[in-house]
């Protein structure tokens, strides 16, 4: 196959042992693969040396034509293809919900209407068992060796955490899209109503809210199936609160969801999905544990003031019509400003920010993350490790203590002397109350213990995702400084440099609105958390303490 001529529009010095390919501005290269994957395609220089290049520095001039193979002789004509890609069984075509079969059927269609039918459930629905709890994971691209290139999971350190990792230092940043904004490849005019507004406030730049907000609620999970019941999933049915319709929705949608809200919204970390499960997709234990998961994701978005008026997001919560579902669906994975794009729809103060200061606030927020994802870790298995002892030791021991009271009042009972009755009584009432204790630590957990758990596994699994929204902005400050180098080299000029640091504003400006919508969410959500905790813990002691004060009432004389 021919290679794509493509010109380099910046000087690149590759890393050999990381299969990079150097160039300079202006050069013309021939991209031999694009399938490489992470902002990277695999180049040929006209030297003949191959490696890895980074897309956003180089630009396509030229595709060869397609070569078509020669007509086959006379009487070797192959068979007309099937009207239907084969789904693994014979007889007729699926029936599309139309009269007679049409004669051709476009790819698109079918691959709209089968997804990957992989459904996977939660594995966190195991919360109250006597078992590690499992969490969210970050998996990314190992360094690329010079052989065919396979993907295996990895991370990338940054000064921010754990990155999903890329093939080189510069892979993240281009890859986001974050340095063609930078460096002026992208200058589309975007209409007003496309823009997201950032405004200042005494906490620094916010999200600009311009409307109170809606609620939608995930209700009524149901299993169904297709393909005449070859094929079963759950179903779940939501409902926003400024229309009052119901939409279906498979977890499938919600993962769809979840991919292009992360490909979009570039500077807004995406909390992770409910976890995949192989096995007890369809028992109601866990359906009901996915509903409440999937709640809370659903919740978190629609709180936030960017994501919840997205087109895509409400396009998922809106659209009951297939026909106009996959419009919307090809529409959204066609989004012009998506990727580093996305900041050319920020409209952000005038004011320029100071590096320095922008680079301080990273730092500390960088501490924040760093020490709250070690807290979540922390608070996890305390709790975790206390609601075991309340279901497994505690219950045993204080059903010790009771039975041994139980006992005694039995050895006492051998004496019927009305004087000794009434105290017989009173201890075996006494071991009752223990017993009922050991049932109440037991039952305890899944009122505190677990709701704060599950809480701390969801921020546990937000900050995570953290990490990689921070590189791309550590991305754009190292450019500044590379360009103001540049400047003090006389290889750029003072306007160009000038533009440089006003699009970092911009994507500063973006980090710097969602880090401080963070906070703001975390100091709500942490109130309403302790308070839950705090109200079932006191409610538990106080009828531990009832049950205490009834068995002393027991061994008062006027009883």
């Amino acid at each position: 196959m021919a290679a794509i001529q493509a010109r380099c529009l910046y000087d690149f010095d590759g890393d050999i042992h990381n299969g990079e390919l150097s160039f300079s501005a202006g050069e013309t290269i021939y991209i031999t693969r694009q399938d490489i994957g992470d902002g990277w395609w695999e180049a040929r220089s006209a030297n003949g040396a191959l490696g890895l290049v980074p897309e956003t520095y180089v630009e396509i001039v030229s595709v060869p034509e397609p070569e078509f193979p020669p007509p086959p002789p006379p009487g070797m004509l192959p068979s007309a293809p099937a009207l239907y890609p084969s789904n693994g069984f014979s007889g007729s075509p699926p029936d599309r919900g139309g009269g007679s079969v049409q004669q051709q059927q476009s790819f698109d269609e079918w691959d709209d209407d089968e997804w990957e039918d992989d459904d996977g459930e939660s594995s966190n629905s195991t919360i109250g068992q006597n078992q590690e709890l499992g969490g969210q994971g970050n998996f990314g691209l190992a360094a690329p060796k010079r052989e065919n290139k396979k993907v295996s999971p990895g991370s990338e350190m940054s000064k921010y955490g754990t990155v999903k990792s890329s093939f080189s230092r510069f892979s993240h940043f281009a890859k986001s899209g974050g340095e063609a904004f930078l460096m002026g490849q992208t200058e589309d005019k975007v209409a007003d109503s496309d823009k997201i507004r950032i405004t200042d406030s005494p906490d620094g730049p916010i999200w600009l809210k311009e409307d109170s907000g809606y609620t939608c609620a995930v209700t009524s999970p149901k299993k169904e199936s297709k393909m005449k019941g070859l094929k079963s999933f759950i179903a779940y049915q939501l409902q926003p609160s400024f229309s009052n319709i119901i939409v279906s929705r498979r977890y499938k949608h919600f993962d769809w969801l979840h991919g292009r809200l992360e490909c979009k919204f570039v500077c807004i970390p995406i909390p992770p999905l409910p976890d995949k499960a192989v096995t007890g997709r369809y028992e109601e234990d866990f359906i009901q544990e996915r509903m409440r998961q999937l709640q809370a994701w659903v919740d978190r978005m629609v709180r936030h003031p960017v994501i919840s008026r997205s087109e895509v997001f409400l396009h998922f919560l809106t659209c009951t019509d297939d026909k106009k579902w996959k419009v919307g669906k090809r529409k959204a994975e066609k989004d012009e400003y998506q990727g580093g794009r996305f900041f050319q729809v920020l409209q952000t103060p005038n004011q320029p920010l100071v590096i320095r200061d922008v680079e301080g606030k990273m730092e500390v927020f960088c501490k924040f993350v760093l020490g709250m994802t070690e807290n979540m870790k922390t608070l996890i298995t305390v709790h975790h490790e206390y609601a075991k002892r309340q279901i497994g030791p505690f219950k045993r021991e204080y059903t010790k203590i009771g039975a041994s009271y139980k006992q005694l009042a039995q050895t006492f009972n051998l004496d019927t002397s009305p004087s000794s009755r009434a105290l017989t009584a009173a201890i075996d009432f006494t071991g009752d109350a223990f017993n009922d204790i050991g049932e109440m630590f037991a039952k305890q957990p899944p009122r505190d213990a677990y709701p704060l758990i599950e809480s701390m596994y969801e921020y546990k699994g937000l900050l995570q995702t953290y990490p990689d929204a921070l590189k791309v902005h550590e991305g754009a400050i190292g450019k500044v400084k590379e360009c103001l180098k540049l400047q003090e080299e006389n290889k750029m000029t003072e306007s160009e440099v000038q533009n440089v640091v006003t699009k970092a504003d911009t994507i500063s400006y973006g980090t710097l609105a969602e880090m401080n919508h963070f906070q703001k969410e975390r100091v709500v959500d942490f109130k309403h958390y302790m308070q839950n905790y705090l109200r079932e813990q006191i409610d538990f002691y106080k009828k531990l303490t009832s049950k205490l004060e009834d068995a002393l009432y027991r061994y008062d004389d006027n009883i």
